[in-house]
């Protein structure tokens, strides 16, 4: 009857990592899929040669604990604003467009902040920020909608998993070296070569000659944006696994604000600056690099095992923040990031793939901004309930509390949602 229960979303192809390439064998073979991976590559390199030195410029620029978590506010805020109509039009114009379109206006706005430092303007800063994080917000709609058009069935386990891996390879690459590079030489030129980035990454995706949807549409001006939206919403209403996918990441994000306050451990708590920050915003990135590829080498034969593994890694993730608190030097404190976010990278990129799985095309890009929208609104809140707390109850106290969070939050969805997942390795039901 579980079986029978199933989203009809599912398509007749079972896609399942078994028979899968390997990721090398992915990359060398799909040229479409290699340009999109090596552009998503670039790009989040140069976010975190930004990010890491903007935090420690604001921190200088106001000496407040609230303005390093709204660093990252800015950078999340926007996107629950933009994401509906980024949404509608991800799932109705050119997916394509949309994304070149968004790395040149990211390109051509990081370059104001070239000049927050002489003005000594933190304003400059987050407006521009926010900005850049609108540009995000019709990004990754549209790249994520595109994926399993780019990719054969089978491949979609793989090449979800090297995209979150992307993300946290650059995170541990970019933020380390941004660190150090901003330490080394200045702030200034990791945002230059953030602007780079995202030029390089526009004409990558142009140089993309696949399909970016499954059929192109032509309607796109006749559907008004709350209808739209309405009708995502009603989808993911009527399909439990898809509501519950939504809710893994907006409930992690919930318990996340810790992560804000790394700059404050760095500077306060070890007295290592920009270099420190970039330490534990790398050992984040190492360890959202190396989970997703774990998790798929033990449970990639089975969808259900991999999606079941989502609550458990968030609690992994609570367990590892619980030791950051306690940690007594930056190397340990750093290793139990990285623990952490062996948990985190896991829940980023199976959630991701779930609904890649179990969600047609037509509908695909506004499921995935409101899902985008959703974990930047509480992860938002998050990070601004994290930067108030620190200044009262100290910052360790902060990181052990979003811990303990994080390990309730694992365990209650789990144990929420084990059932729906029962039918996912079943084969798809004959047609009469």
């Amino acid at each position: 009857r579980r079986a029978a229960s199933l989203t009809p979303c599912a398509t007749s192809v079972r896609w399942m990592a078994i028979g899968s390439r390997s990721y090398l064998q992915l990359l060398r073979d799909n040229r479409q899929f290699r340009r999109l991976y090596i552009a998503q590559l670039i790009s989040f390199g140069g976010d975190w040669f930004l990010l890491v030195p903007l935090m420690g410029l604001l921190y200088d620029l106001t000496g407040s604990e609230v303005a390093t978590a709204a660093v990252l506010v800015a950078q999340s805020l926007p996107t629950v604003f933009a994401s509906p109509v980024a949404g509608v039009i991800a799932d109705r114009l050119s997916r394509k467009a949309i994304m070149i379109i968004a790395d040149l206006a990211r390109a051509t706005i990081v370059l104001g902040l070239l000049f927050v430092d002489n003005l000594a303007s933190p304003a400059l800063a987050f407006g521009l920020l926010a900005l850049i994080s609108v540009g995000s917000s019709f990004f990754f709609p549209a790249s994520n909608g595109a994926l399993p058009n780019l990719v054969e069935p089978e491949d979609l386990p793989t090449a979800t998993v090297l995209l979150g891996a992307a993300w946290g390879t650059m995170a541990a690459v970019g933020a380390a070296l941004g660190g150090v590079f901003a330490a080394a030489i200045n702030r200034d030129a990791a945002f230059a070569i953030d602007s780079v980035s995202f030029l390089v990454s526009a004409v990558l995706i142009a140089r993309v000659t696949g399909r970016f949807r499954a059929e192109e549409t032509g309607d796109g001006a006749s559907m008004s944006i709350l209808s739209s939206i309405g009708e995502a919403v009603s989808y993911a209403r009527a399909h439990p696994q898809v509501a519950a996918l939504l809710t893994s990441k907006s409930g992690f994000a919930l318990v996340a604000g810790a992560i804000s306050l790394f700059p404050l451990v760095s500077i306060e708590v070890f007295g290592a600056g920009d270099a420190g920050t970039g330490l534990l915003f790398g050992a984040r990135g190492l360890g959202a690099l190396i989970g997703p590829l774990m998790v798929k080498r033990l449970f990639g034969h089975s969808d259900r095992l991999l999606i079941s593994s989502i609550g458990y890694a968030v609690a992994l993730w609570g367990v590892g923040y619980i030791l950051f608190s306690t940690a007594p030097g930056l190397g340990l404190a750093a290793l139990a990031v990285f623990a952490a976010h062996l948990g985190g990278g896991v829940e980023w990129s199976i959630s991701t793939y779930g609904l890649q799985r179990l969600v047609p095309d037509d509908v695909r890009g506004r499921i995935f901004s409101f899902d985008y929208a959703a974990f930047t609104l509480t992860m938002s809140a998050s990070f601004v309930a994290a930067g108030l707390l620190a200044g009262t109850i100290g910052i360790q106290s902060v990181i052990a509390l979003s811990g303990g969070l994080g390990v309730a939050a694992g365990l209650i969805w789990s144990a929420a949602t084990k059932r729906l997942w029962d039918g996912l390795d079943d084969p798809p039901a004959e047609k009469a």
